[in-house]
């Protein structure tokens, strides 16, 4: 009495209900009440004849079978199984609502035991392997009463099927519950057993007589997909998915049973059907030349692909080869026997080489048709990993294992046939069957270059073949596609100019998008090469520069524009200098690129790391580019634009790059810096960088970038290296951007805000607390002692401001981490600031002079007072590019060669500081704090002064 949309609404509102509260760990669950309510009335609905609704309603039930079951509910099976063994055995119900009911039950089975085998829990798998010779004996036995009346009906009409309305409407509600029957069944067979030896003799026969099976289902098909006469479409449908469902119960227990399926006594049979359908349909594939309408396609392409796939997996098989010691156990050496002796003989391998390679693995007429339709979107196909859904290139991964398993007897002959031509155009074949030959031979050389390489000599065989002079497109494409597969295997580097020549004449050649893409493509991978010479390259990078500004005006997708920027950006890289002549023309380049590139996130970061690798090349010269840059830099580090998520990584980058090698700053590169506080605060993988970055900017022009964005700079380091979620090396990077802007900035720009940040008082109170571990401690000393050596007075002042009892503590503290201090040039700077602090009245330093002197005298012994530079250099510092010095490296050196723990001379700063102190002091009091001192360690002071 209610409207079908009505109750469709109702059972979906009820599904998505079940979905968000079903389960106890939802927000506001159903209660257990309710739920014994709902749970005795799931299986009154099997009789519901509407598809939309009965969906819905299989899917609530499996919904709460498989969340309840074993735990809850642990007799759902036993209830569905009675309810499909009650259905079956009805003989007084309609035949239509019998039907009906079966198929509701069968598929609320099947949503259960699909996602029961996909479990991992123990107590899960062990449920299902306990219900599933239950579930085979009850399944099993439908399965084989729906195939007799099948075939009863056959025989009834003497095989006359076609036209038959009658004959489909009797057989189709069979054909769903065999359907059903085996969707349920080949999981189980799969996942069911734990041994699979050890399946009971009902799963063991299932699998058998499935063989049989499938090629009587498709035996039927095939006519009916052949025919002209109508034939509903549902009806084609449901055969089409019986007979590719036995292919995936082979797949399956191949993958997860591999020994077991060799060693299956029908396994034989079920290959050999297999290849006797790739067979048939290799030669119904191919078309004329000249008429590339004629082809037909295959009956069932994904039959073609499982066969396929299946010898594939038994051609190479982990499970199937011996050990690295070449031992193999007695399972091995049982699949070896049936493999060799049944499956893979040395004449049927031949005839597989031998159909792949003419039929399934060659280019046909059809293909152009799609190159002019859509030539990007077929060279992107061809490069996916998605090869297990085409016919062709499963075809081409089957022939590569098998060349390569069985080198020794396919390799020779297949050499044969690509070097000498003659033995393919005898005169016996027809111009289509020679097109098709030569392409497949063509074909084969490349796929299986890695395997051919000893007996072919890619290079006189291309001096031989003008295939570039073919007015062919296929032809065109094939070498361009054979050098890029040769190139990386055995090309003579003195043989490449003759490849740069041909890839780059194909490229430039009016014709077919794919022809040009291809050569393109296989000139990135001579560019990539292990063995490229720039020197070799260098007379046709003009020419290589002109080919891809063109190509770039002609590909569409950003895919295809995308994999011509980042071939550019190899050039850049490998050609290094060569390319500053061509630099200006590749930055015009840009902004149209990056306007073509909106919303393609990963196609703006190509174009980010082509500019990176331009300026790199570029080097003091990007001065220039630091305007056009500095957008690219702000849209994708700018915290405020979503794009930042998927930008920063490349941005940073680009940043880093043009600030190592600017000389001076342009103002919209000094404007970027407001976004350098917010940057600070990622603890992510980035920061390191924008740590470089700070480093960067202070290094070019420490006094004016402090001025433009220093005090909140400043504060961001604070926070950074007062946060103690960060590990240690985050905080010891953040306190060595702190010492560089320390060495940078004059103390009258610098000072005040270094004070103003509360900063020196944290690090004081650090190290006065001494509350972490020494580890840690030791930068905020370090950035002390550097504020003490380029700061003096500031430090003086700021110690003067402390307790005695404060001060005290925190220079004995200071001191002890003197030995927590590894390097020299850290050690000396240390000593330096020991000495500027004597420099004071505060009783709390200068109590702890008897524990500096003996540090003074090592550090004077260790290192002398000259001149000393120490390897004190940054770990990230750039390499030079080529024979040009990065300008930042320059610069580096020139503030290691300025450090005053490099500089100074320690004896005169050590002499000068205590005369400082005796002037503070006054001559009596300053002997008092001397004479607190040990003998020893005041001789050797004197001594090491003098």
């Amino acid at each position: 009495s209610i409207s079908t949309q009505i109750r469709w609404m109702a059972t979906i509102t009820l599904k998505n209900g079940v979905e968000k509260y079903w389960k106890r760990s939802a927000l506001h669950p159903i209660k257990l009440e309710e739920k014994e309510l709902v749970r005795p009335r799931l299986f009154t609905m099997l009789d519901e004849s509407n598809p939309l609704v009965a969906m819905q309603y299989c899917l609530i039930v499996s919904k709460i079978a498989r969340w309840e079951f074993p735990r809850v509910w642990p007799g759902f099976v036993d209830e569905i199984l009675t309810h499909i063994q009650t259905i079956a055995s009805d003989q007084t119900s309609p035949a239509v609502r019998r039907s009906t009911m079966e198929h509701n039950a069968l598929y609320i089975l099947h949503l259960f035991i699909k996602t029961l085998s996909a479990r991992t829990l123990a107590l899960e798998r062990q449920a299902l392997r306990q219900a599933t010779p239950h579930i085979f004996s009850v399944l099993a036995s439908i399965y084989a009463d729906r195939i007799a009346q099948f075939h009863t009906i056959m025989v009834h009409n003497d095989g006359k099927i076609e036209g038959n309305t009658a004959f489909f409407e009797q057989t189709y509600p069979l054909l769903k519950s065999i359907r059903y029957c085996i969707k349920v069944l080949r999981r189980l067979w799969v996942f069911g057993y734990e041994n699979i030896e050890n399946a009971d003799e009902v799963a063991q026969n299932f699998y058998m007589t499935s063989i049989g099976h499938q090629k009587g289902f498709f035996d039927v098909f095939r006519p009916l997909a052949l025919s002209s006469s109508h034939v509903p479409d549902d009806y084609q449908l449901v055969l089409r998915k019986i007979v590719l469902l036995y292919g995936k119960m082979y797949l399956d227990f191949q993958k997860y049973h591999a020994v077991r399926f060799i060693t299956v006594p029908c396994v034989k049979q079920m290959l050999q059907w297999y290849w006797q359908q790739i067979s048939a349909e290799g030669p119904r594939l191919m078309a004329p030349i000249d008429d590339p309408d004629s082809a037909q396609e295959p009956v069932l392409e994904p039959l073609l692909i499982q066969g396929l796939e299946l010898y594939k997996n038994v051609v190479k098989n982990f499970f199937y080869t011996a050990n690295d010691n070449g031992e193999m156990d007695d399972e091995v050496k049982s699949c070896r026997q049936v493999i060799d002796g049944d499956i893979l003989t040395p004449e049927f391998v031949g005839k597989m080489a031998e159909l792949l390679m003419y039929y399934y693995i060659p280019l046909k007429p059809k293909d152009l048709e799609r190159w002019q339709d859509d030539p990007e979107g077929w060279l992107a196909d061809e490069e996916s990993d998605y090869w297990n859904f085409d016919v062709r290139r499963c075809a081409e991964h089957l022939f590569i294992d098998l060349v390569n398993q069985k080198r020794g007897q396919v390799a020779p002959v297949l050499t044969n046939l690509v070097m000498q031509p003659e033995n393919i155009a005898n005169g016996t074949l027809s111009l289509t069957e020679q097109h098709y030959q030569r392409e497949g031979c063509y074909a084969a050389l490349g796929l299986c270059a890695n395997d051919l390489y000893d007996y072919v000599d890619f290079c006189q065989w291309l001096k031989a073949h003008h295939i570039p002079d073919s007015p062919m497109d296929i032809a065109k494409w094939r070498v361009a596609w054979l050098v890029g597969k040769w190139v990386v295997v055995k090309f003579p580097v003195k043989e490449r100019s003759s490849a740069y020549e041909l890839l780059l004449h194909l490229a430039q050649t009016n014709g077919s998008l794919v022809v040009q893409i291809e050569a393109l493509s296989s000139l990135m991978r001579c560019v990539d090469d292990w063995d490229f010479d720039p020197e070799q390259f260098a007379p046709y990078l003009q020419a290589t520069f002109e080919v891809i500004a063109r190509m770039l005006n002609k590909v569409d997708m950003p895919e295809s524009r995308m994999r011509i920027v980042n071939f550019l950006s190899s050039i850049v890289q490998r050609m290094q200098r060569e390319i500053v002549p061509y630099a200006e023309s590749m930055v015009q380049l840009i902004p149209s690129l990056w306007q073509s590139a909106a919303g393609e996130n990963m196609y703006q970061i190509s174009i980010m790391v082509l500019v990176t690798r331009v300026i790199e090349a570029l080097g003091s010269q990007s001065t220039n580019l630091q305007s056009f840059t500095a957008p690219l830099v702000r849209y994708s580090t700018d915290p405020n634009n979503p794009a930042h998520v998927y930008l920063i990584e490349d941005g940073i980058e680009l940043w880093l790059t043009l600030i190592r090698n600017a000389t001076v700053l342009d103002p919209t590169v000094i404007e970027l810096l407001q976004l350098l506080p917010q940057l600070l605060q990622y603890s992510t993988e980035t920061l390191r960088k924008v740590l470089k970055v700070v480093e960067g900017y202070m290094l070019i022009d420490g006094a004016g970038v402090f001025q433009h964005s220093g005090p909140p700079i400043i504060d961001a380091l604070h926070s950074l290296v007062t946060d103690t979620t960060l590990a240690v090396r985050a905080i010891a990077a953040g306190y060595s951007t702190l010492n560089i802007i320390v060495q940078c900035v004059p103390p009258e720009i610098g000072g005040q805000a270094i004070i103003d940040s509360g900063i020196m008082w944290t690090a004081f109170k650090f190290v006065l607390e001494k509350k972490e571990a020494a580890l840690a401690l030791v930068h905020h000393a370090i950035f002390l002692s550097r504020v003490a050596v380029h700061y003096p007075q500031l430090f003086r002042e700021f110690i003067m401001s402390q307790t005695v009892e404060a001060a005290g503590t925190f220079t004995q503290n200071w001191i002890e981490l003197f030995d927590d201090t590894g390097n020299v040039a850290q050690r000396r700077l240390f000593a330096l600031s020991f000495a500027v602090a004597i420099a004071t009245t505060n009783d709390g330093v200068l109590k702890e002079l008897p524990l500096m002197m003996p540090l003074w005298n090592d550090i004077m012994s260790d290192t002398g007072a000259s001149l000393v530079y120490f390897s004190d250099v940054d770990d990230d510092m750039p390499d030079d590019y080529g024979e040009v010095m990065v300008a930042e490296n320059a610069r580096r050196r020139k503030l290691l060669g300025a450090d005053p723990a490099h500089k100074f001379d320690i004896k005169h700063v050590l002499s000068d500081s205590m005369k400082e102190c005796e002037r503070l002091n006054g001559a009596d009091r300053f002997h008092h704090i001397i004479a607190q001192v040990d003998a020893r360690d005041l001789e050797d002071f004197k001594n090491q002064l003098n």
